[in-house]
C-alpha cells in the first residue's frame, strides 16, 4: 500500500457519485473503525506471512471541489492480530511495534496525486514507535456518496503500499523474516461536520 524510503502507503476514493441525497461539498468525514480494515504481508523464510490490524480511527477532510485535503489516521498496535497468540504476542513486544511504549502508528498526509479527476495516491508521514518517516500510497478507489433515503453521507477507499520494517527499527530476524511489509487498507468514513466549524473547533 505504501511507500516508505522508496516505498509507497494509504488512502481514498475518486469518482464522487450522488445517489440520492444532493452532495454537501467540503466538510470532515469520520473513519469508522468497524468498517474499516488493515491488512499486511510479509515474508517470513519461503512462505508469506499475513495479519491485520484490528482498530483504526481517524479523518478524512474533502474541500469544496469535493477533493481530497487531509487525511489522519491511527492504528492501535496492540491489535495486531495474526490467528496465532503466540506470534501475536512476539509482534507486540519490544522487539517489534513494542506496543507497551508505543500504542499507536500514525499516518498524516503531506499532499495527494491525482490522475485526471481520479486520486492515485497519498504522500505523508507514517509515525511508529517514536520514529517518523515519509511514506506514499497508492489508491485504487476513492468514493463519495450519499445513500438514498439516508443522510449519512459516506466515503470509502482501497488504498495499497509498502513500507520497510527496518527503517522503524523493527529490524529483529532480519533476513529469516523480511524487511518488506506489504500493506492493504480499506476505509470507510461518514461526514461529521463542515470544515468552517472544524476551524471554529480550538
Amino acid at each position: 500500500m505504501a511507500r516508505l524510503d522508496g516505498g509507497s502507503l494509504l488512502l481514498l476514493f475518486c469518482a464522487l457519485g450522488a445517489s440520492g441525497a444532493a452532495w454537501s461539498g467540503a466538510g470532515a468525514f469520520r473513519v469508522d473503525p468497524d468498517l474499516t480494515s488493515a491488512r499486511f504481508a510479509v515474508q517470513l523464510g519461503f512462505s508469506k506471512q499475513q495479519g491485520r490490524l484490528g482498530r483504526t480511527s481517524g479523518t478524512i477532510v474533502l474541500d469544496a471541489q469535493q477533493k481530497v485535503e487531509s487525511i489522519d489516521l491511527e492504528i492501535e498496535t496492540a491489535s495486531v492480530d495474526t490467528g496465532w497468540s503466540l506470534r501475536d504476542a512476539f509482534l507486540r513486544s519490544e522487539v517489534m511495534f513494542d506496543a507497551g511504549r508505543f500504542p499507536q502508528m500514525r499516518f498524516r498526509s503531506t499532499g495527494v496525486r491525482y490522475e485526471g479527476a481520479r486520486l492515485a495516491g497519498v504522500e505523508g508521514e507514517v509515525t511508529l514507535r517514536g520514529v517518523t518517516r515519509p511514506v506514499q500510497f497508492d489508491v485504487t478507489r476513492f468514493e463519495c456518496a450519499s445513500r438514498p433515503g439516508d443522510d449519512r453521507e459516506s466515503c470509502g477507499a482501497d488504498v495499497g503500499g509498502h513500507l520497510s520494517r527496518g527503517a522503524f527499527g523493527m529490524d529483529f530476524a532480519y533476513p529469516l523474516i523480511g524487511d518488506l511489509v506489504e500493506l492493504e487498507f480499506a476505509v470507510r468514513a461518514f461526514r461529521i461536520r463542515d470544515t468552517g466549524e472544524m476551524k471554529k473547533t480550538p
